[in-house]
């Protein structure tokens, strides 16, 4: 009845085989749902097929879709392109399919989207594990009942975080959904991936969603505006369905597992507790890092910690809502070292306020840091997501956005300048910035 697809979106640089993260945990989480209300439901993970000419991924898809009547399509803001073509082969296949899109990128450009792809018929905006299964839900119906366009418009509105065309081809919203309860969503249908073309070996767990932060270049807090963190037992019962498989060897959690202490503390005391042995890294702010934690995390398995530093400059830090201290952030990481934990620091080029003097400011800072070979440097560049503050108040923030071409939006490519940098200016840094970021990978 329902086919699930996630577009390939790893980039060649990521297929490192003790890193390869799961699909879009999203489409996961769909698919548990549908499964749990007794909904056929089938994932084509593109990723599954990294070897294949666009070609031969097309008749894949083409070949797949036959037997399915809804097909959802996950996006990222770099990979709408590709969703987009999939959407419309799909449609020049066979214009009767239901074609519903979903992700971060759409949630935020929904009212674009559908004025200007007639393939798309709906858009599920932000958490959509009620949304899509009320719409399928109520497309059995149709099928079964034979509705009147006017009475199932009619019900459309009653569906809640959904975007479409209504029959006079205006783009209608019937407003944003509750935040979601995440105790009473299902482990993701890990057991839906097919084994036939690669086998995973890193999962990916979230542990919360939304976040208390509001850092001018994240859209999470927008997606998710209520902050939400799963409860201790939800979390082990995943890591042993994980574990249960017997295709993982390591497990990334996100995001941010430090928001609050306690849980924090709880979290690592599950892997000591329970004497789980897999093995892990997270992502966690490292300002706040004790003694105490680093021998919490080294003593429940911990195997890497990735952080956002962001910059060293207090004024760029600041002007970004990205409130931390640089040097408790040196303190932090020395108490990680010193239990031998590695850390990917992550370092952001071209945020509003950063200036020539801020960005080798910044350098000086790296070259501080206690970091051996064990540890790596990864350098983006400032990028504005639909759905971020730098996009929404991209005027307040006094940047001019030069490039919309989404495909170029992975933190790779310059996208805007400000008035202290200009386009050029950040090309010649950015080269910089790699340098440094290789300088780290060869020793």
């Amino acid at each position: 009845m329902i086919l699930l697809i996630n577009p390939k979106t790893t980039k060649p640089t990521e297929f490192q085989s003790e890193f390869f993260r799961e699909p879009n945990l999203g489409i996961l989480y769909l698919a548990a749902i549908l499964d749990q209300n007794n909904i056929p439901v089938e994932i084509l993970d593109l990723e599954q097929y990294y070897g294949l000419e666009p070609e031969e991924l097309n008749k894949i898809i083409i070949e797949k879709i036959e037997q399915y009547k809804i097909i959802g399509i996950t996006s990222l803001t770099n990979t709408f392109y590709l969703a987009k073509q999939i959407a419309e082969l799909i449609k020049k296949s066979n214009t009767e399919k239901i074609l519903v899109l979903g992700g971060p990128h759409v949630s935020f450009q929904y009212e674009e989207i559908l004025k200007t792809e007639p393939v798309i018929d709906f858009i599920c905006v932000g958490e959509s594990e009620t949304s899509f299964l009320e719409l399928t839900n109520l497309i059995i119906r149709d099928k079964n009942n034979k509705m009147s366009f006017q009475a199932f418009e009619r019900e459309l509105d009653t569906i809640k975080g959904l975007a479409y065309r209504n029959l006079e081809g205006n783009v209608l919203f019937t407003g944003l959904p509750k935040p979601i309860d995440i105790e009473t969503i299902p482990l993701p249908s890990r057991y839906l991936l097919s084994q036939d073309n690669f086998y995973y070996r890193a999962a990916s767990v979230i542990i919360n969603r939304g976040c208390p932060n509001a850092c001018s270049f994240c859209s999470r807090q927008k997606l998710f505006p209520k902050t939400r963190i799963r409860s201790l037992d939800s979390i082990l019962s995943e890591i042993r369905d994980i574990i249960s498989y017997q295709t993982y060897n390591y497990i990334n959690f996100y995001d941010n597992i430090n928001i609050d202490k306690q849980f924090f503390h709880g979290f690592c005391r599950l892997f000591i507790d329970n004497e789980i042995k897999i093995q892990w890294g997270c992502e966690l702010r490292v300002d706040s890092i004790t003694a105490e934690d680093a021998s919490l995390l080294k003593e429940a398995g911990c195997k890497l910690i990735a952080t956002g530093i962001e910059s060293a400059s207090l004024k760029v830090l600041k002007n970004n809502m990205k409130y931390q201290d640089p040097n408790q952030v040196i303190t932090g990481i020395n108490h990680l070292k010193a239990v031998n934990i590695p850390v990917q620091a992550y370092f952001v080029l071209g945020l509003p306020g950063e200036t020539e003097l801020t960005f080798h400011e910044t350098l000086d800072f790296i070259k501080e840091l206690p970091l051996d070979n064990n540890d790596k440097i990864n350098y983006f560049v400032a990028t504005p997501y639909p759905g971020s503050r730098l996009w929404d108040e991209r005027e307040s923030f006094n940047i001019n956005i030069i490039e919309f071409n989404f495909t170029k939006y992975d933190c790779q490519h310059i996208i805007f300048g400000t008035s202290d940098l200009s386009v050029q200016k950040l090309e010649k840094l950015f080269k910089i910035a790699k340098d440094i970021e290789q300088f780290f990978k060869r020793h």
